[in-house]
């Protein structure tokens, strides 16, 4: 039998926990980043050379990172809890 599997196994999930952590991080210091339809612009040139807002964003520029949005709702859950 050879230890490298389990070495390597270890060595994947530190990575994976670190990268967590500095994603959640990330999502603490700067929860919006860019809206990616309109890319972070808040509107859309239309066919007839008229601009419109974006739908997702209103018009903004900026989205609610996934992270963050999950950081909130755990805060949420926390809150009532209490």
């Amino acid at each position: 039998m050879s230890d490298v599997a389990p070495q390597a196994r270890g060595h994947a999930w530190l990575a994976l926990t670190a990268l967590a952590l500095v994603y959640g991080l990330a999502c603490w210091a700067f929860p919006y980043g860019k809206c990616r339809p309109c890319k972070g612009m808040g509107r859309f040139h239309g066919g007839l050379g008229g601009i419109r807002l974006c739908k997702r964003c209103d018009g903004s520029g900026l989205k609610l990172r996934a992270g963050r949005k999950f950081l909130n709702s755990l805060r949420r859950h926390a809150r009532r809890g209490r």
